[in-house]
């Protein structure tokens, strides 16, 4: 028996169920870990608070020789907990790293090396993470998020390696007709096809069994990726050369040799054969081989799981039974390649592979499936092999299990249907019961029997989002994904699992995955999940990242609406935003294509935005103080002075902008706003026209832009005139002294000594050299205010604040904006010239005034209310007084 072991174990794994194109890929669930594995005797878990010793007390512990090392772990986890969450920050580099992974394969061959790096992204940061978790003290506080990380990133590090390996087979198989019938399928089959050629030509012809294998597989590497990660991998509990059973057999030979035994060894078996204990049912194990026994049936379970039948059979051996190990061989497709034709002038011979008694073995494992005398762990071990569900379901508590549970049966129904159909068998085949054949699995049905368990654990797995993503991707439902996704993103924190900043990095990419090789036939659904990507970037700090993502919306309206939305975000955050942040943001825009000037514009439009109604005050004579927020908006116009050619937009933008400040009385605002704009503007705009078409008159847009422009310029003049008019005026008069005043009286007194009068008479005299000088400063602010309000009142080509050309919408709101200033603003400033000119006693000019008001060439009096008028001809009438006392001719 041990001969046949050895030569059976030297064949092993020459023909497999698993699939000619299988992938070595590293996924996981930590859920597993707390499953299958949960009993495994042959590695010790970590950080079990009362770890259990499962070796023997002479068994070393290997970290305590590593005293120095551990103290260094010990230093550098005290720096790493330093930080608010350790580990968090450096995950937030793959937002980068996708960056340049995506970036740096652009091509279409690329896709799949695109994928491979973002699976490699994220498993270096699950390694850091995992090593960290390690490292520190159990049940610490501040590592609470950080577990949660590497579970989140080990769930993007699976699906990646998912979608790598099921979308390189179905492209690779698009032109290949998987539903072909079995007669087209095995055509050029012959009597000397053996079962494992077969399977090899079925997975190669059904893209459907094939991606289900690779499914399998996937799961079965991620499991072992757990059981690698959770266990110490060099600390087994089972020796080598260890005898079976050894408590028993030595029981046994005391009791022949006539030694007492205690209780414990009373009615044991009486054989050492491996059907003893099943045989006699009053007999039984020792009760140390009985707890071993079900260790070992669970580590072989646990191999099996992870895809690992070799090192099963090897941890047989090593426990003494190498019976379990030839059980293990029966499932094996059988494959003699001497059958074939053959070339070699030496005809050696070769030897055969697999079970050619598969079939009985098979029906034998499904008899022993259903004896409940064996335990669930044996029953399940079989199950696996022989593709009985029921017995195997038992064995498989999270989603996972489950799914490689039904996944396996499925394909074991499917393979075991073409054997029989096709291979050409020199004996009747042992009939399998009709349970086996009702096994009637698809992909659908499979996540439908999952999704109506009645485990609640099982549906809440199933209900998180990296499994929905994946059971989308396995079933390669693609709408169907990006629909789901994109629901996801309107559900906010009513969704069981936020969407958090490293799921949105791996929806952004599966959409341009799913874009790149054809398959996304939604752009809108694909587009509003970029768009959420993109403004997480931002609300991250990692603005500089979002322009290429913006690049990859189909629109040109929609990249200028989204990056726009992302600068507006970037100013809000921002206490005080620098230029030159600001031309750094447009100019990683441009270099992906971006328009930057409709990027800006509508950059301003938004943060400029003064509400849909302006309140206008009537009163022209008060004046509103600037808010923060107002010079937030006022700032913003920064954006518009970064490029040349935007001044045009700068001049519309500034314009609106001023105006609403007017109409709120809010002159500071208003000249903040005109000093942002540079002096040179309209002759940079004539220049660039002129360059552009040859042409000296402005288009239309503009050219209004800059009549407004001039006649706010021509308003804040004529205010600031008036200002300094009306302090100097008022304000800066010089004051008479005491003895001019008595002087003047007639009243210098006699008492006064020749010194006091000379000094009196040196007063006066400078007195009169500073009216002089203040009436000559007078004067000439009063030409000046006169001129500048005039500028306003006579503005020329159809009159202040008013276009001098027609506009197919006449009642647009920036053209009711101009009425409503022209009706505050020109009464405004001829108040404060007849202010100006009854002050300075220049009553004729007044009338001059009523002539310029009352002129229908300028219509002034259209503008102004009856109570406007009223104070206008109030102040009229006084000078026209005035002139009659004085005998002059109105």
């Amino acid at each position: 028996m041990k001969l046949s072991l050895e030569k059976s174990s030297n064949m092993m794994g020459a023909v497999s169920l698993a699939s000619p194109n299988r992938h070595t890929m590293s996924l996981m669930s930590d859920d597993l870990s707390h499953t299958i594995f949960e009993g495994d005797p042959t590695f010790t878990r970590i950080g079990l608070a009362g770890q259990r010793k499962t070796l023997d007390e002479t068994r070393v512990d290997l970290t305590v020789n590593n005293l120095s090392r551990k103290k260094h772990k010990e230093e550098l986890m005290s720096i790493l907990l330093e930080e608010e969450v350790p580990g968090v920050e450096n995950a937030l580099e793959l937002f980068e790293s996708f960056l340049q992974t995506f970036q740096s394969y652009g091509a279409e061959h690329q896709v799949f090396n695109q994928c491979a790096e973002y699976e490699s992204k994220c498993g270096e940061q699950v390694t850091a993470l995992h090593k960290l978790i390690q490292m520190a003290p159990q049940g610490h506080s501040k590592l609470a998020q950080a577990q949660e990380l590497e579970q989140e990133l080990r769930f993007e590090r699976d699906t990646w390696r998912l979608v790598a390996s099921l979308y390189q087979d179905r492209l690779n198989s698009e032109f290949q007709d998987s539903e072909m019938e079995s007669e087209e399928i095995w055509s050029g089959l012959d009597d000397a096809t053996s079962e494992d050629d077969l399977v090899r030509q079925l997975y190669d012809k059904n893209a459907i069994i094939r991606q289900a294998q690779l499914v399998v597989d996937w799961l079965e590497q991620r499991a072992a990726d757990v059981y690698h990660d959770s266990h110490y991998s060099q600390a087994e509990f089972y020796g080598d050369a260890v005898t079976g059973w050894e408590n028993t057999l030595h029981s046994l030979i005391s009791k022949k040799r006539g030694i007492s035994t205690d209780n414990a060894e009373q009615n044991l078996v009486t054989q050492m054969d491996p059907d003893a204990p099943n045989r006699d049912q009053s007999r039984r194990l020792h009760p140390l081989d009985k707890e071993d026994e079900m260790r070992l049936l669970r580590s072989v379970f646990a191999r099996l799981r992870c895809g690992q039948l070799d090192e099963a059979q090897q941890l047989c051996f090593r426990a003494g039974q190498p019976f379990r190990a030839a059980i293990l061989e029966g499932w094996k497709l059988f494959h003699d390649p001497n059958m074939k034709s053959r070339t070699d002038v030496a005809n050696t011979k070769e030897s055969p592979s697999g079970n050619p008694y598969r079939d009985i073995w098979k029906t034998m494992s499904w008899k022993e499936c259903e004896n409940v005398q064996l335990s669930v762990e044996e029953r399940s071990i079989l199950a696996l092999l022989c593709g009985h569900l029921k017995a195997l379901l038992p064995a498989c508590p999270s989603w996972e299990d489950q799914l490689w549970a039904h996944l396996r049966a499925m394909i074991d129904h499917c393979v075991e249907k073409e054997l029989r159909r096709c291979v050409n068998y020199k004996r009747q085949l042992q009939v399998l019961p009709d349970e086996y054949w009702n096994q009637q699995l698809t992909v659908e049905s499979i996540f439908s029997t999952l999704a109506a368990s009645r485990d609640k654990t099982l549906v809440a797995q199933g209900r998180d989002q990296y499994r929905i993503i994946q059971r989308y991707l396995i079933m390669d439902d693609v709408d169907g994904l990006l629909e789901e996704m994109s629901s996801w993103l309107s559900k906010g924190d009513s969704w069981s699992v936020h969407l958090r900043p490293h799921m949105l990095r791996l929806m952004a990419h599966l959409a341009l995955f799913f874009r790149r090789i054809g398959r996304g036939s939604s752009e809108d659904l694909i587009g509003s999940i970029l768009e959420a990507y993109v403004l997480q970037l931002v609300n991250l700090g990692r603005t500089d990242l979002a322009a290429v993502y913006v690049a990859q919306l189909p629109l040109p309206e929609d990249q200028i609406r989204l990056y726009a939305q992302c600068l507006v975000m970037v100013e809000e955050q921002q206490e005080l935003c620098e230029d030159t942040e600001r031309q750094r943001l447009l100019y990683l825009a441009h270099q992906v294509g971006l328009d930057v000037n409709a990027i800006a514009k509508q950059v301003v439009i938004t943060l400029c935005n003064q509400g849909g109604n302006i309140q206008h005050i009537n009163d022209a004579s008060l004046q509103v103080a600037t808010s923060a927020e107002d010079e937030r908006r006022i700032r913003s116009l920064s954006w518009l002075l970064m490029d040349p050619s935007m001044r045009s937009q700068l001049l519309i933008q500034a314009n609106t902008l001023m105006r609403g400040y007017l109409l709120r009385r809010q002159i500071e605002a208003v000249k903040l706003t005109f000093k942002l704009i540079p002096p040179d503007t309209l002759k940079i705009l004539s220049e660039l026209w002129e360059s552009r078409t040859g042409l000296t008159d402005l288009p239309t847009e503009v050219a209004a832009a800059t009549r407004e422009y001039l006649s706010i310029q021509a308003y804040i003049d004529a205010l600031d005139a008036f200002q300094e008019w009306f302090t100097r005026f008022h304000h800066s008069k010089p004051k008479k002294t005491e003895a001019s005043v008595q002087q003047q009286r007639g009243g210098a007194s006699a008492q006064l000594s020749f010194t006091e009068n000379l000094l009196k008479e040196q007063h006066l005299k400078q007195h009169q050299v500073e009216m002089l000088r203040w009436q000559a400063a007078v004067d000439s602010l009063t030409e000046t205010a006169i001129d500048k309000l005039y500028n306003v009142l006579l503005f020329p080509d159809g009159g202040w604040m008013a276009d001098s050309v027609q506009f197919e919408d006449e009642n647009t709101p920036r053209q009711q904006q101009q009425q409503l200033l022209r009706q505050s603003c020109i009464p405004h400033a001829a108040l404060l010239l007849c202010n100006v000119l009854t002050s300075t006693h220049r009553h004729s000019q007044c009338l001059e005034l009523a002539n310029v008001v009352a002129s229908e060439q300028q219509s002034l009096y259209k503008v102004c209310s009856a109570e406007q008028l009223g104070q206008l001809t109030k102040h009229l009438r006084q000078a026209y007084v005035k002139l009659l006392d004085l005998g002059e001719s109105p």
